[in-house]
Order: C-alpha cells, then structure tokens, then sequence
C-alpha cells in the first residue's frame, strides 16, 4: 500500500528519459548520414564525402553507432602529402597517397579557348553566338570614300619633234635649249649632227634620227638616201650605217620620201631592221598613199603617225592655227603628234607656247610616249606582197 502511494506521486520512466534523447540523436544521426550519402553521388562532390565522414565522426564521438549500407570502411581523408596532387572536383588538396574506397571523379581538362579579337567589355550579358561573329566581322576600319586619294583625270598628250636639226648649229642649239619633253631628230649628213645630238641627250631630249627617203618629183633628198630601185640588201645596208652613228637615238623618221614610204618592196627591209633593233619609226606622212604604218605593223614594228605639220603654212597666223589644230586633235583623240623644222619663227613661238600647255589642260610628251608596242601585226600583209 505504502508502496502504491509513492508510485502514484510520479509517471512510470522504464527506459529512462536519457535513452530518448539518445533515440532521437541516432536517427538525426543517420538521416543526416543518408543525406549527404545522396547528395555526394549526385553532386559529386568531394566536400560532400568529407561531410559525411566528419558526420561520422561526430556521431562517434557522441558514443553513437551509425550504421552504414555496407560493411566497407569509411574514406578516410589524409592530410596533403608530398605526392603530387591530381585534380578533383571540389577539392585541390586530395592527392595520390589518399585512402579512400571511393574513387573521386578526376576532373577531365577543358580545351583552351580562343582568345577574342575583340573587347567585350561593352557587350551586354545575352550577346548571343551570332552577335559575336558579327562584332568580329565588323572591327576591321572602315576606310570612307572620301578618305581614299583622287586619281588625277589623265592629260591629253601632245608630243612635238623638231627635225631637220644638225645643218645649223644655231638654229638645233636654239631647239636643244627647248623642254626636254620635245623630241629632236638629226639629218645623219649634217657635219654637226652627232655632236649635237649627244649635246641634246645630255639636256634630256629623246632622239631620232631623220633618215632621207626618195621623194616624188625632182627635190634631192640628201646623200645615202634610200630609193625604191635600191635592192633590199641595198636598203638595210645604207639604214644600218646611219643608224650606227647615233647609238643613243630611240627610233627614226622619214626626211622627204613620198615615194619611198608608198613602196611595199622598199619599206620591207625598213621596218624588219627597225623591228630588230627595237627602234620606234615616225611616218613624217609626206604623202597621203603612205603604207609605213600598214608595213611596219605587219613586220611587228612599232611605228607611230604624224598628225599636224606645224610649219607647213607661211606666217605666223599659219604657225598658230596648226598649233590649233594640234590641240583640238590632242583633245579629240587624247594625244597628238606633231613634226616642226627649226625656223626662226617656230622657235620663236614655241618658246612660248609650250609655258601655256599646263594652263590648257594639256601635257608635251616625248615620241615614246604615243608609241602603241602591244599593237596587232598583221601577217596576212606580208603573204600577200610575196616578199
């Protein structure tokens, strides 16, 4: 009874209200356990594991028994060691002598990417692929129309050659003391000529040589002229040895010749000796039934044509309207040639005329320059003269 009394004061405790609290320990324990467990084999994480095994070993530490999906042992984390570390995810430190049952995830390298060409800096936090390559594509200069040098419109040409040069030593000084751009052509006979014409080089000038051609009627061309009775070896032999005495000259121009320069046969062995000695040939034109230019071309030489003779008329209202006339034939065609003689008016005008092409819009070129080397030939010329 007395025994009953005491038991009714206070609740009946058979386990004691210590083993509870231990209880509920151990299962937040192993809750926690299966937890990281999960959270370890999803995330792969290394700081995950280490979680769990200080979990453990603070349940431990409790006096707490966890018990574990298998009866492997724990990994268990050692300090870093002089072992080269490999790489992990998560955790730097592991390295080889780590014993662990669990294999970690090593981490696989990334392939390096490109560096940009272009600075991001400014790019909003969307700018998407296609945005990219077209930043890229766009950070070249852009160079303005504007910016970009005007060619200069080209000039019309007008080339002017003064032949009949080295009879008059005053006279061919007089034209040496002209532009270099005005070609100047020397008489071979003339005593003076080839003196002079290395006085003309050594200003600049391009020179010719005024070879004498047979004309029609009864005007004497001058010795070692070239005649239409002359045989072809005759011809070639009597062109080469005045060619020979001026080595410097670019090509050569008919002195009268008329007659010659409309005869097929004779212009044959002409232009084949101006072809191979690479020498520019100037049709003076002294007659309108020429077939230099037809000849030459046919043979492959270079050959070009005179437009306007400056001096042909008398007076010096003459002189001026062939001047222009020159002009307008430059402004037409885009070049023009001219052939002068050195008479006291001439020079006297062109001394001047020539200060005043700049103003007009026009540009006095030496002979080469109206020259055309990438001309057709014409083969079927020569098969149809049979010679």
């Amino acid at each position: 009874m007395q025994q009953d009394e005491q038991n009714d004061g206070k609740p009946s405790d058979p386990v004691g209200s210590g083993g509870y609290a231990l209880a509920i320990c151990a299962a937040l324990a192993l809750g926690a356990l299966v937890g990281l467990t999960a959270g370890y084999v999803l995330l792969d994480g290394d700081a995950d594991l280490i979680a769990v095994v200080e979990t453990v070993e603070t349940a431990s530490s409790a006096g707490l028994e966890v018990p574990l999906a298998s009866n492997r042992p724990l990994p268990r984390i050692l300090e870093p060691a002089s072992a080269q570390p490999i790489m992990t995810l998560g955790n730097p430190f592991v390295t080889a002598a780590t014993d662990i049952d669990v294999p970690l995830p090593v981490a696989k390298a990334e392939p390096a990417l490109a560096k940009p060409e272009t600075d991001f800096l400014d790019l909003p936090a969307d700018f998407g692929a296609a945005e990219v390559v077209v930043a890229l594509q766009t950070t070249q200069p852009i160079i303005e129309p504007a910016s970009l040098p005007l060619a200069e419109p080209l000039r019309p040409q007008i080339a002017v050659v003064m032949d009949d040069l080295g009879l008059d030593p005053k006279s061919t000084r007089r034209a040496i003391e002209l532009p270099a751009e005005v070609t100047l052509s020397f008489l071979p006979y003339g005593r003076a000529s080839h003196g002079l014409a290395v006085e003309a080089l050594a200003r600049g000038h391009e020179v010719m040589v005024h070879i004498p051609m047979e004309p029609e009627g009864d005007a004497d061309p001058g010795p070692n002229a070239l005649l239409i009775d002359q045989s072809s070896d005759q011809i070639a032999s009597l062109l080469a040895h005045q060619l020979d005495q001026f080595p410097g000259a670019i090509g050569f121009n008919n002195h009268m010749g008329s007659r010659f320069t409309a005869d097929v046969r004779a212009l044959l062995p002409v232009m084949r000796e101006a072809r191979a000695r690479g020498l520019l040939f100037l049709d003076s034109r002294t007659t309108a039934n020429t077939l230099a230019a037809k000849i030459g071309e046919a043979a492959g030489a270079t050959t070009v044509s005179r437009d306007v003779f400056l001096d042909h008329a008398v007076g010096a209202d003459g002189l001026l309207a062939q001047l222009d006339e020159l002009e307008n034939t430059a402004r037409a065609t885009g070049r023009a040639i001219a052939i002068a003689h050195p008479h006291e008016l001439t020079l006297d005008v062109l001394e001047v005329w020539v200060q005043g092409l700049a103003s007009k819009g026009l540009e006095l070129a030496p002979i080469s320059k109206m020259a055309d080397p990438d001309a057709p030939s014409d083969g079927g010329l020569l098969a149809a003269s049979s010679l």
